[in-house]
């Protein structure tokens, strides 16, 4: 090679390490100010990134991933579509582009940005591997199980990258699968020991654990070490606001810590809009309706709700709802599900918004808001559960119906679920069906049976007297002949239980007179020994009732 050449090309190496090493650490810097949540500054100092080295495409990558964060992809978007435009060769702009997509629920976009930034990868190449994985774990995009398969790929390369690790125990704290979550970020801490923000993480799960005192214990520990890392403020605060709500008698204790902490969190976060935004966010998951209203409007009335700050109309009007002012809340909420980008409504916006609307008495507009989050969410157990509620309670037993059928078809189902299918059919059939001109007898047989079966399974299961007594009024209505004796028995066990009550109310006395006398009139011209013990003892309990008189008397001829 040409000596001239060789020198040439060596300076140029040497220019790239220099600038590469100047530039990582201005990134580095604006990173670190991510991770200690000072976005203010962190977002100063990606822009003077972006305008001082604007061909420098990890500064746009990194600035995007801050937007990701603060749940505004429509700016993140924009700063990766740069970032390609800046140098397509840097593949990692494409991950941010395919996270934007999986945060508009496009896959197949997601996918195909994944396969660009993936193309041409070497052996030893795993972090776009890492970051893929990582864009599976943002609330808006969360597929815990697609992102452990890309973690799995880094390994293979990337088995000595706290990174890969941190993304790991991400992962795992997001699924609740806390002593996993605990076990890979302290094998990122033994690759690179001083990363406060993993034992932050640690202290998270110790809180959500409820081990008060340990998280406490982490938290001082990172604070001993990084006095000025603001999330272990923020972390303290939170756990001692959840300590507080465990242990009401600490309150008077633990509340006032618990406000000098955030306030702490704030100052070394300058107090900036982003901060003052997830202290909001912080009095939401601490359920401190009261000073999150009061700071919500605060907010709002300096910052404005548009743009990223868009989420404090929803916290407004969440507190509003809990705090029974129910016609703010409901205004703030229907300007924002109606202002709001699509892609950013979730279930919690209709189910607030609902509930509402029926804390004034508006059942059809709660309904309504219901269904519009259940559509968005349709694993949300309490949408379907206030839904059919709100039917019920309307008398609407046939819709009431409908959405119990879901409830019951959840893998956490509760036996009140199936008791009130069964409960909404047999009110379906009694104030609707059964006086209906002409009557649908398909309809009924239909509605009868499920109500049968979703009675007998709680009867079966739980040993419930009140499944036991609507089996046997249900069986009743589908035979009146009853050949099987299943209302017979079904009324024979309802006795059987309601008796072993230490006390009787009036309510099951009246139940227990309805048992005896249908079971004394089922064995009438059967068996008439066995018809007197049942009217006999209903005689007991309702000394004046005529009817079980007559058919005494009836009995003895």
């Amino acid at each position: 090679m040409n000596i001239t050449k060789k020198i040439a090309i060596a300076a140029a190496i040497g220019f790239v390490t220099i600038g590469t090493a100047t530039m990582a650490q201005s990134l580095e810097d604006a990173r670190l100010a991510v991770t200690a949540e000072q976005y203010q500054k962190a977002k100063s100092m990606f822009n003077n990134l972006v305008t001082t080295q604007p061909t420098v495409a990890a500064n746009y990558f990194y600035y995007g991933d801050l937007y990701l964060r603060l749940d505004n992809a429509d700016s993140a978007k924009v700063l990766f579509q740069k970032g390609i435009a800046a140098d397509p060769s840097y593949r990692f702009n494409y991950i941010g582009l395919g996270t934007v997509d999986l945060f508009n629920k496009n896959e197949t976009a997601a996918q195909a940005n994944f396969d660009k930034a993936t193309a041409g990868m070497k052996k030893r190449d795993y972090k776009e591997y890492i970051y893929i994985g990582d864009a599976y774990t943002y609330e808006r995009s969360l597929n815990l199980e697609k992102a452990f398969q890309w973690f799995e790929k880094a390994k293979e390369s990337g088995s000595k990258d706290p990174e890969l690790y941190i993304s790991l125990g991400n992962a795992y704290k997001a699924q609740k699968k806390n002593s996993e979550a605990v076990a890979e970020y302290q094998r990122a801490s033994t690759y690179n020991s001083n990363l406060p923000s993993v034992d932050v993480n640690i202290a998270e799960i110790w809180t959500a654990a409820y081990n008060f005192e340990l998280a406490e214990t982490t938290l001082n520990g990172v604070l001993s070490k990084y006095p000025n890392f603001g999330p272990a403020y923020r972390a303290l605060a939170e756990n001692s606001y959840r300590w507080a709500s465990q242990f009401p008698a600490k309150r008077p204790e633990l509340l006032p810590k618990a406000k000098e902490q955030y306030s702490k969190y704030l100052d070394l976060t300058d107090r900036s809009a982003d901060s003052r935004y997830r202290y909001l966010i912080f009095l939401l998951n601490a359920e401190d309706f009261a000073t999150l209203e009061k700071e919500a409007k605060a907010f709002i009335a300096e910052y404005g709700s548009e743009g990223e700050f868009k989420l404090a109309e929803r916290f407004l009007g969440y507190a509003a709802i809990a705090n029974e002012n129910n016609a703010e809340g409901i205004n703030i909420l229907k300007k924002f599900v109606t202002t709001a980008d699509t892609k950013r409504l979730i279930s919690g916006d209709y189910l607030n918004l609902a509930k509402g609307y029926q804390a004034t008495k508006q059942d059809s507009l709660a309904i309504e808001a219901y269904i519009k989050g259940y559509e968005l969410d349709t694993s949300n157990t309490e949408l379907l559960g206030n839904i059919a509620k709100t039917y019920f309670s309307a008398k609407k037993y046939g819709k009431a119906a409908e959405y119990y059928r879901k409830l019951t078809k959840q893998p956490k189902s509760s036996f009140t679920d199936w008791f009130y299918l069964g409960y909404s059919n047999y009110f379906y059939f009694a104030v609707e069906l059964a006086n209906a001109n002409p009557k649908n007898e398909e309809l009924i047989k239909e509605t009868l049976i499920e109500a049968d079966s979703a009675f007998t399974y709680v009867a079966e299961k739980a040993n419930n007297a009140d499944a036991y007594l609507y089996v046997a009024r249900v069986e009743y209505y589908l035979d009146e002949k009853d050949p099987q004796q299943k209302a017979v028995k079904a009324y024979d066990k309802f006795i059987e239980l309601t008796l072993a009550k230490t006390d009787l109310t009036a309510r099951d006395k009246t139940n227990l007179v309805e048992a005896y006398s249908y079971n004394g009139g089922y064995f009438i011209t059967r068996d008439k020994t066995k018809a007197k013990e049942y009217f006999d003892k209903a005689l007991a309990l309702d000394p004046d009732n005529a009817q079980i008189k007559d058919a005494l008397r009836a009995i003895k001829g």
